[in-house]
Formats: C-alpha cells, sequence, structure tokens
C-alpha cells in the first residue's frame, strides 16, 4: 500500500485551474487569490498557491482534490481491490499487488495532480506491506499475524509525551491545582482522539510516563523532604487507584472540593460504527437512521 503526501500543496495549487474549475464568483475568487501578503512592510504578490490558515484555503484543497479517488478508482479493476483515504492533502491507497499500485495507481495519481499544478511528494511517499504497517494521522496500521491492529503510533505518543514533559517543567513553581487545569485537557484530546482504536495498552503507559515526570516535579519542589511527605501531598488514594497526582481547594462558596488528574486510561475504548454509505443528514429518509445512531450512541456514553 501506498502511504502519500502531496508536496507543498498549498502553496502549489494552479490559479488558473482554481479559476476555472471551482464553482466560486469568479471576481471573488480572483481577488482572494491573487490578494498577496505582507511581509516586513512590504507587499509580495501571490502567482500560485492559496494562504495556509487563509478562511478560504480548507474549501479550495478539498474541491481541487475532488475526484482523485474516482480518478484511480478508472484506473483499476475490481480484482485489483484498491481503496482510497482522503484526509487533507494526506491519503493512501491499499491495492492487492505492488505492480497494482506502481503501475496503475501511481500513474493515475500523478496524471490527476498534474492538472492542478501538484505533485507527490517523494520524502513523505512511501510503499510498504501490511505486515510491515505505516502511519497515518498519528496512528499506526498493521497486520499482526494476519489480524489487522490500529493503535497509536510510537511518534505520535512521543509527541504528545513531549509536550506534557514541556507543560510539566515549564511551571516550576505553580499551584497544584493549576497544573492539574493545564493537563487535564491535553490528556483528555490525546484520549479522545485515540478511543476508536486498540489503545487501552498505550493509554497505560502513557499514565505512567505522565506519573514519573509528575514525581520528578514534586521532588524538585521539596529537595529537603522526605520521600513520604511528598507522596502525602501531592498524590492520593480514590477507591482502588493509588498515587492519583491531586490537591484540595475551597470553591467560590467555601466549599471544599477536589481536583484530580484525569487518566488517559480512564477514557473508555468506544469501536466506531461506520455510517451507511449512502447515509445523509440532509436526506429525509435518513432520519430515523441518524436518530436511533445518536441514541444508541448516547446510551453507550452514559454506560461509560
Amino acid at each position: 500500500m501506498y502511504n502519500r503526501q502531496i508536496r507543498s500543496c498549498f502553496d502549489e495549487i494552479r490559479h488558473d485551474w482554481l479559476q476555472a474549475n471551482i464553482r466560486i464568483d469568479p471576481v471573488v475568487l480572483r481577488k482572494w487569490l491573487k490578494a498577496g501578503y505582507v511581509e516586513q512592510g512590504k507587499l509580495h504578490e501571490t502567482v500560485k498557491g492559496t494562504p495556509q490558515g487563509g478562511i478560504i484555503s480548507p474549501t479550495l484543497l478539498v474541491s481541487t482534490l475532488t475526484g482523485l479517488e474516482e480518478a484511480v478508482e478508472r484506473a483499476v479493476s475490481r480484482t485489483d481491490k484498491v481503496n482510497f483515504v482522503l484526509y487533507a492533502d494526506d491519503f493512501i491507497v491499499t491495492g492487492a499487488s505492488r505492480e497494482v499500485l506502481e503501475k496503475k495507481v501511481k500513474p493515475a495519481i500523478t496524471t490527476f495532480l498534474g492538472t492542478r499544478g501538484l505533485e507527490l511528494s517523494a520524502e513523505k511517499t512511501r510503499l510498504t506491506h501490511i505486515e510491515e504497517g505505516f502511519d497515518f494521522l498519528g496512528q499506526n496500521v498493521r497486520k499482526y499475524k494476519g489480524k489487522m491492529l490500529i493503535k497509536p503510533s510510537k511518534m505520535n505518543v512521543r509527541t504528545f509525551l513531549g509536550k506534557v514533559r514541556d507543560t510539566i517543567k515549564s511551571q516550576p513553581t505553580c499551584r497544584t491545582e493549576n497544573l492539574i487545569h493545564k493537563l487535564n485537557p491535553m490528556i483528555r484530546g490525546w484520549a479522545n482522539y485515540h478511543r476508536h482504536v486498540v489503545a487501552k495498552a498505550t493509554f497505560h503507559y502513557v499514565d505512567y510516563c505522565i506519573f514519573k515526570a509528575l514525581w520528578a516535579w514534586a521532588k524538585r519542589r521539596h529537595p529537603e523532604k522526605g520521600l513520604r511527605w511528598v507522596k502525602r501531598r501531592y498524590f492520593r488514594s480514590f477507591g482502588l487507584r493509588n498515587w492519583t497526582f491531586s490537591a484540595d481547594l475551597r470553591d467560590c462558596k467555601g466549599n471544599a472540593k477536589t481536583v484530580k488528574l484525569l487518566s488517559a486510561s480512564d477514557v473508555p475504548i468506544k469501536r466506531h460504527v461506520k455510517i451507511r454509505g449512502a447515509a445523509t443528514p440532509f436526506d429525509p429518509h435518513f432520519n430515523d437512521y441518524f436518530a436511533k445512531r445518536q441514541k444508541r450512541t448516547r446510551s453507550h456514553e452514559g454506560d461509560s
């Protein structure tokens, strides 16, 4: 399978192709594309590409790449067993053999992108066997003894833990509850992103690494205190769980409350059920389908 990324996608899209094919008021589109940018007080012209972070750029990118999947499908037959997944300017293509991907899929993609002024990134495009696996959108897809598993990628875990450690180290004297309030959204957001894949073991590993970082942080704050004192000061037991980083404080009404660090392993693993291919919320024929799906989702969230 190919794991691909388009080289400098936002910067290279051809303006003439956009103006000829995108269904937007042509005058507005031309002004948007040719507006230029100001750097160090100097106006620079824009002759190609769309500004990254621009309000319209994601829409233009989606419109530009619309039809890529159909182009791949036209180049292959059903027996080639080709599948295509696209997210922004990253995509993967799976196929029955290396020959199919190299001789049929790659030329079709190259031709499609070329008409739009784009090309594949040589550094980030690779062909790999499913048993070797590949990373896509922060997750690793790989077959283990014939069974395909999707897990958080090692690079994604390292990057996340690096941000957590940097946050902890940058707050050497802050109040415990303030550090908890900084870390909890980070942990919750990362864990929620990966909660639909095989991530429970990774969640436990991440919790352990965060605990070690917090234990080191707590010891540095009180170099003259014993380890038992440090444990009592920053870590509590809740139910069957020991060593929970927490703090006692009072709310605006003077009531005592405890804030504690969220554990990634507290986020339940819940498999995502795909939406039917033809289903759309804009078609009233699917109202009952989406109502039942939403009800089932809320029921599972209540159970967890």
